[in-house]
């Protein structure tokens, strides 16, 4: 009875199955769902016509999803997605709708807990009929990841691809193969709409179809080239988002195939793939890294060789422009990509055409402002570094093209194009000179872009990123004899900089150089005040060092003596405590020491600005900056008189003179401080370098500490009557001091020449070179330096007797000089410079009134030799030079200075109380006395002056005692000048009414 009931209702299913076709509401009962599936536990025969039952209530299914009246004409979403706002009519027909949802939940059951025959079964018949409705119900042509999102919003569509899925997940390798077999069947009867499907469904057997899918694709490309392959690449495209990996292994299979070919499809892969990455750039992509990973010489040689297969493929010849527009479309490895194909330009022609066309192309694209893929690759971190590497490359073509993507990147990223200034700026190019080609080009921007970035910004990175280095000194280690960062970047500035001037540096605009290092001039300041500082401080620890060694020589060899004649002379220099020269030898050569790469690096940035004419007066600083410059090129030539050879230090020293020279022409305030500068430097803080004496205090009296002050009292004896008896009274309780040695010591001549040319460049001024204002501002600076009291600073001489007030001032200027020789060099310069010596009249004064009171002390000790090269004689000589170079004092006294050392003692104070200071009294040293001529300089012409009788008489009289000697001198100082005088006079007796007043009128002059 129960067999006949399953009977009955089996041929009642099969009536209302046959005639329900018109009545879908008949068909899609849930009662008669339930029949159908109960039919396939008991009666497995039945199993076709239950599952064409199940077919049609899919298509019912697919039918209602793309029937208009199941679509809101709201918000145009199936029906599916609405049902709870949907019309009475609508719900009905959602009903209907979802019915197949009963067949996938039963048909999952049977799939997971019945027998595993059923897996297959039910994978066959869901594929076939995925593709008939898919075939036939599609209404138009999509892409595949449309299709996927239009049909899986399908209820019935989604639930026969869910229960695929499940069944592969159940068969075995051979169940698998034939499932595989039966897709692929399917796509090839519909390959424009079963390609979604394959797509969806690839990724349970990935490879296998990556795999079926490309060997689909080359038959149909070797059967018809012109064939399209849109269907094999949007499924290849559509699985590499998920499946990239097992897509590269495809490719690098099928890449070895095609280089090696065994069969005769596979001369046709390397077309074949070349052609499908003009499909998708997903696919370009996966491809191209393939081939970065495995490109090797062997692959190169083995592409020559099977080059000329691929060419007799008839569509391989129509491939280059879309291979050229295929780089502009990888958002990775393409610029790695390019930079191959550059290195192998050289040796292959078509290389040079692919590359040309391709970045003809791009930078088309960058001039009509399209973005592209390769854009992004271009300013990553990775391919930023790789290119930054290939600029530094030997060959050419790489190098170059890796510039033209670096500007080309620029254009979108300005960051980019700063860093790479910055980069290859600091790179050392000596090995190799023609690598600075890519930095040239790089400053020279790319040409037609708008609003292309600036390389100011550039210099500004890098000189900041120097700055931080030069000030914090915890570099990596490097070997020895590496050039700096910082070096190679000032190198390269000037080596740009002078290219720029000879106008061999055509990639840049006119000026654009000049006027970009001219904005970064704070920074090159402030680097060159951090080099400068350094060697500054070695350079005083240095001498601190070696005046300290010599001092303690000298306590040693004292050691407690109180002998007074073995004493050193300190203030002739003669003692261990003078502070020598910078002997070469004295510092330890090594091959490059950190004072060494300071010194270079401050000469490459002196040399920058002086290439780059810092400090003119075209350009525009503020005056914080002129002052910073100004102390620090003064600075500068200090250090430089510590190199090690002449050479050297001439080099160093002239780089100094034109940045001295530059700024005091330009501006008065920088002539100011440079002068003031080198002055002080000189007297206070580097006299060591131009022979200045060190003098240490030393307890003279050596009193014990524990002697009581009466015992102290018996050594002093009564004081002094005479007013200059000070000037030899010894030391109290100790007697006279030992008589002063002779100063063999003096300043370096060549250093002390580098110095007189610093300070007339200083001085010198191009537009008016008669001017003599810097001189006398060297002349007042002088004075203010070295006059220790404000008052009684003016011109006039005073009386002799006056000069008891200022004795202590005169002294401590007389010792100036003596432990400054340069002083003397620098009033010799101001000498030749009218009258720019009247303004240090007070020196002259203290001078002059010292020798005066030493010669006269000298009546002390009457055996007491006079020699010529005695410092009271020289510094006696040396006045008197100065005064006849400055004509401060006319014939016969200007000649003085060449007999002063026949005289005794008593004759020379004589000679300069009654001639020379009671000259000077009555003659005040202003510039008053001179007068400028039709070229500009100041003149005297003391030739014509008949000097008054009371100041040349008494040097008459003592030159007539000693005529045996000084005859020649005699007769030249005296008859000469009184026949050149009186020639005019006696010439006629009309010039003679004008003698007498043309004679007063040079006396008034000079008065």
């Amino acid at each position: 009875m129960l067999q006949q009931n399953i009977l009955d209702q089996l041929k009642q299913f099969i009536d209302t199955v046959s005639n329900g076709h018109s009545n879908t509401q008949l068909l899609t009962k849930p009662s008669l769902i339930k029949l159908a599936l109960s039919f396939l536990d008991e009666l497995p025969a039945t199993r076709d016509i239950v599952f064409d039952y199940f077919g049609i209530l899919a298509e019912i299914g697919v039918q209602l999803y793309i029937s208009p009246e199941m679509i809101d004409q709201k918000t145009g979403l199936p029906i599916s997605q609405m049902k709870q706002d949907g019309n009475a009519h609508q719900q009905m027909r959602a009903e209907e709708y979802e019915s197949f949802n009963i067949v996938k939940t039963s048909l999952q059951n049977l799939i997971w807990k019945g027998p595993p025959a059923w897996s297959p079964l039910i994978a066959n018949w869901s594929l076939e009929l995925v593709a008939k409705l898919s075939d036939k119900y599609t209404q138009r042509r999509m892409t595949i990841p449309a299709s996927c999102n239009y049909w899986l919003e399908c209820s019935a569509m989604h639930g026969l691809l869910t229960l695929i899925n499940g069944c592969f997940r159940k068969l075995n390798n051979t169940e698998a193969e034939s499932c595989v077999e039966t897709m692929l069947n399917a796509f090839h009867r519909y390959p424009m709409t079963f390609d979604w499907i394959v797509a969806r469904l690839g990724g349970c057997f990935p490879y296998k179809i990556i795999m079926q899918i490309l060997q689909c694709g080359i038959k149909r490309f070797v059967e018809d080239y012109r064939c399209h392959l849109d269907s094999e690449a949007g499924i290849l495209d559509y699985m590499t988002s998920c499946h990239e990996q097992q897509l590269r292994a495809a490719f690098c299979e099928m890449l070895k195939d095609g280089l090696e070919p065994k069969k005769s499809l596979d001369v046709a892969i390397v077309p074949f793939l070349l052609i499908t990455t003009n499909y998708s750039d997903a696919i370009l992509q996966s491809l191209v890294n393939v081939f970065i990973d495995t490109y090797n010489e062997e692959m190169c040689e083995a592409i020559v060789l099977k080059a000329p297969l691929w060419l007799s493929n008839k569509m391989f010849a129509d491939m280059q422009p879309s291979l050229n527009n295929a780089v502009l479309r990888l958002n990775q490895h393409g610029a790695k990509l390019l930079l191959m194909v550059a290195k192998l330009a050289e040796k292959y022609v078509w290389c040079q055409d692919f590359l040309d066309t391709s970045m003809q192309e791009l930078e088309q694209w960058v001039l009509n402002m399209r973005n592209f893929p390769l854009l992004g690759d271009l300013a990553s971190e990775k391919t930023k570094y790789m290119l930054w590497k290939s600029c530094l490359s030997t060959n050419l073509l790489e190098q170059q093209t890796a510039v033209r993507l670096l500007l080309v990147v620029s254009s979108q990223h300005p960051h980019i194009y700063y860093q790479t200034i910055s980069q290859l700026l600091r790179k050392s190019y000596a090995q190799n000179p023609n690598t600075i080609g890519a930095l040239m080009r790089l400053l020279g921007g790319q040409s037609g872009v708008l609003n292309f970035p600036s390389i100011t910004q550039g210099f500004k990175m890098v000189l900041e990123d120097i700055t931080l280095q030069e000030q914090v000194n915890n570099r990596l280690p490097v070997e020895p004899g590496t050039p700096s960062e910082a070096y190679n970047t000032f190198y390269n500035l000037n080596l740009l900089t002078k290219m720029h001037k000879k106008s061999q540096f055509s990639h840049i605009k006119p000026q654009l150089l000049m006027q970009s290092l001219n904005e970064c001039l704070p920074k090159i300041i402030q680097i060159l005040d951090c080099t400068i500082l350094k060697l500054v401080l070695r350079m005083d620890k240095l001498a601190a060092e070696r005046s300290a060694e010599k001092f303690k020589k000298q306590q040693a060899n004292n050691n407690n003596n109180n002998n007074y004649e073995t004493q050193p002379d300190m203030y002739n220099g003669n003692g261990p405590n003078k502070r020598s020269k910078l002997e070469p030898g004295e510092l330890p050569k090594t091959e490059e020491t950190p004072d060494a790469a300071c010194m270079r690096l401050a000469h490459l940035i002196v040399e920058l600005l002086n290439n780059m004419e810092a400090g003119a007066r075209s350009n525009v600083l503020r005056t914080p900056l002129v002052l910073k410059l100004a102390v620090l090129s003064v600075k500068y030539f200090f250090v430089a008189l510590t190199e090690e050879t002449i050479i050297r230090r001439a080099a160093a020293a002239h780089r100094a003179f034109a940045l001295l020279q530059r700024q005091c022409t330009a501006r008065k305030i920088a002539r100011t401080v440079c002068l003031r500068e080198l002055v002080e430097g000189a007297l206070f803080y580097h006299g060591h370098l131009l022979g200045q004496i060190e003098e240490y205090e030393l307890d003279e009296l050596q009193i014990p500490e524990q002697e009581l002050l009466i015992v102290q009292n018996l050594h002093t004896s009564s004081g002094t009557n005479s007013n200059r008896s000070v000037l030899h009274s010894g030391v109290i309780g100790r007697g006279l001091r030992p008589v002063l040695p002779v100063n063999n010591r003096t300043c370096d001549a060549e250093k002390q020449t580098l110095y007189l040319k610093a300070l007339n460049a200083c001085c010198l001024d191009l537009e008016k070179p008669n001017n003599v204002e810097g001189y006398s501002l060297v002349s007042l600076t002088l004075v203010e330096l070295v006059s220790t009291d404000v008052m009684y600073n003016g011109l006039p001489f005073p009386d002799e007797e006056f000069t008891r007030v200022t004795m202590e001032r005169d002294m401590q200027i007389r010792r100036a000089f003596i432990t400054s020789p340069v002083l003397w060099a620098v009033l010799g310069l101001i000498a030749t410079h009218r009258p720019a010596l009247c303004y240090s009249s007070v020196l002259l004064r203290a001078l002059c009134a010292t020798c005066l009171h030493h010669w006269r002390g000298k009546n002390v000790n009457k055996f007491q030799p006079t020699s010529a090269n005695d410092e009271l004689m020289l510094c006696t000589k040396k006045l008197l030079q100065l005064l006849t170079i400055s004509q401060l004092i006319p014939p016969p006294l200007s000649n003085l200075h060449m007999i002063i050392e026949h005289f005794d003692a008593p004759e020379i104070a004589v000679l300069l109380r009654e001639c020379i200071w009671n000259y000077l009294k009555d003659h005040v040293p202003s510039p008053a006395l001179f007068h400028v001529d039709n070229n500009g300089l100041h003149w005297r012409n003391t030739s014509q002056v008949n000097v008054p009788s009371q100041y040349v008489d008494t040097l008459r009289h003592l030159m007539q005692r000693k005529l045996s000697k000084l005859g020649p001198h005699y007769h030249q100082m005296f008859i000469m000048s009184d026949l050149h005088i009186s020639t005019p006079a006696t010439a006629t007796a009309e010039p003679t009414i004008f003698a007498a007043p043309k004679s007063s009128i040079e006396v008034v002059e000079l008065e």
